[in-house]
């Protein structure tokens, strides 16, 4: 625990700088581009569209389950699919580019100065502007499908912040094991693939006639699909996420189990990253 809050002291007094070199990758990575960071916002809207296309059509947009227990409703194709999509193309992002978040920039470590563990801070950071634009814009949809605001949408704090708590120590996690064994960050994106497949994003695994009752409890477990889910019972699902208690202290313990050992491995191995890139 005493690593965790060494990785947390230094993330905290270090988010002046995430920002601010964020903000500047973003610039940079866009430089010369007529649209320039609306790149951002316009790629995900596009892979957005494909699969509401391919996959809403598949499905003739029939309505989709929310819930649980007596907290159960129909929604329509399209909100559901874009408050998880939206999210997951977050993720995904974040993820993978984490693992590569400190082999690409370790020589700013010498230049600057900070710690290393800020590294996948910056990286994930810089992806949030687009985020919170393309959530943004999901949101006006939702409400014009009539979902009008409500308590309940107080939890998308919440949801946010465990998604980036979860995100940031994985991205720790990967970026340490990427360092040591280059060929990891090739393998993480066809995990990533199966992930986007078995946690919900664009189809409800329960309704799935075909996978056994056992496999979907334990497909539920999966963190991606504990965030996504959350998203939809914040804007769609009258139940708060201490209601489902079982799923969210399995989340939160698995998060604890992946922070203790990114933070281990993180501050055991960082003194030998420069010479191992």
């Amino acid at each position: 625990m005493l690593k965790i809050k060494t990785i947390a002291i230094e993330i905290l007094s270090n988010l002046q700088l995430i920002w601010a070199v964020a903000r500047y990758n973003n610039k940079a990575a866009f430089q010369g581009h007529y649209f320039g960071l609306a790149w951002e916002i316009i790629n995900p809207l596009i892979q957005i569209a494909l699969y509401f296309f391919v996959f809403g059509t598949i499905r003739n947009n029939n309505d989709v389950g929310v819930g649980f227990g007596n907290n159960y409703v129909y929604v329509q194709f399209l909100p559901w699919m874009l408050v998880g999509m939206s999210a997951w193309l977050f993720m995904n992002r974040a993820t993978v580019s984490g693992s590569m978040s400190v082999q690409k920039k370790i020589g700013l470590v010498s230049k600057m100065q900070f710690p290393i563990s800020i590294l996948p801070a910056m990286d994930m950071a810089a992806k949030l502007t687009a985020y919170f634009v393309t959530a943004a814009i999901v949101v006006i949809i939702v409400i014009l499908f009539g979902f009008t605001p409500t308590i309940f949408w107080l939890q998308y704090i919440y949801y946010v912040f465990a998604m980036l708590t979860f995100i940031y120590f994985l991205a720790l996690l990967n970026s340490t094991l990427t360092i040591m064994f280059r060929d990891y960050h090739q393998i993480l994106k066809p995990i990533m693939r199966l992930f986007f497949w078995f946690s919900g994003v664009i189809w409800r695994i329960h309704e799935m006639g075909a996978i056994p009752g056992w496999l979907t409890r334990l497909m539920d477990l999966n963190p991606f699909s504990y965030i996504l889910s959350g998203f939809r019972y914040t804007f769609f699902s009258q139940a708060f996420f201490w209601e489902h208690w079982e799923t969210t202290i399995f989340f939160w313990l698995l998060v604890l189990l992946i922070a203790i050992v990114a933070s281990y491995l993180h501050l055991k191995l960082r003194a030998k990253f420069v010479d191992l890139v």
